[in-house]
């Protein structure tokens, strides 16, 4: 019984092992890898489709269809200031608390804690303030709230990340939802990275809400995707 333990033991430390030598990477990775730095200091310049959504968002609504990274959110930041300077109010909706909190430090960073609130399931901070961020589920229910007492939301522009959620098979009723029920005036920026029939959707929300929609879309990808394993013997 004594023996079979310590060659039982002696297995585990000998396939721990196979995790502790050098990794060893594929001579084709190296010029991939080479390509990993720190980014260059200069000038932001933004693209045109970043450009054109803020133009578009001041009288219509807007849908952004652009690859992760390529700088949705910064449309989203300047479109809150914007509609700050004219006094005026904003919810942004995202389908995960994670991201939510996540959305709320970076705006604190960005617009100030004072003009920032958080509502999710676990959270609620400053629910008065200009900016609100929060889950989708808690701007539906707001709409149903409004629409109960007779009163109108407070807010004038919403921003929905991740707006292809809508077709999600479980949540997505709470995106169309949302949409259907959120007042003409308040002006939509929906934003995401996998859409693909963005005319379609466009179509729906003209037919429901009465406005234009105005697509933008770019399929630059600033940061080239390349997918690497790691195999059980450590190398790349």
């Amino acid at each position: 019984m004594k023996a079979a333990f310590k060659l039982d033991k002696r297995r585990k430390k000998e396939k721990r092992s196979i995790f502790l030598g050098e990794p060893v990477v594929d001579p084709s990775l190296l010029e991939d890898l080479e390509k990993v730095s720190e980014p260059v200091d200069h000038t932001f310049v933004p693209d045109p489709f970043q450009t054109d959504a803020l133009k578009f968002i001041k009288d219509y609504d807007v849908l952004v269809c652009a690859p992760t990274g390529a700088g949705k959110t910064w449309i989203a930041i300047q479109a809150i200031h914007m509609y700050l300077q004219q006094g005026k109010r904003i919810w942004y909706a995202s389908p995960l608390k994670a991201l939510s909190n996540s959305i709320y430090t970076q705006f604190i960073q960005e617009f100030g804690p004072y003009k920032c609130g958080i509502i999710t399931g676990d959270r609620k901070e400053n629910p008065e303030a200009p900016i609100i961020v929060g889950t989708t589920e808690i701007l539906r229910n707001q709409l149903y709230d409004v629409m109960h007492q007779g009163t109108s939301l407070e807010a004038d522009l919403i921003i929905m990340d991740e707006a292809h959620y809508m077709s999600d098979p479980e949540r997505g009723v709470v995106w169309e939802e949302t949409l259907i029920y959120t007042p003409p005036r308040v002006r939509l920026l929906l934003l995401s990275a996998t859409i693909s029939n963005a005319e379609e959707i466009a179509d729906w929300l003209k037919e429901i809400r009465g406005t234009e929609v105005k697509i933008v879309k770019s399929e630059k990808r600033p940061v080239p995707l390349r997918l690497i394993s790691i195999l059980p013997d450590g190398s790349l």
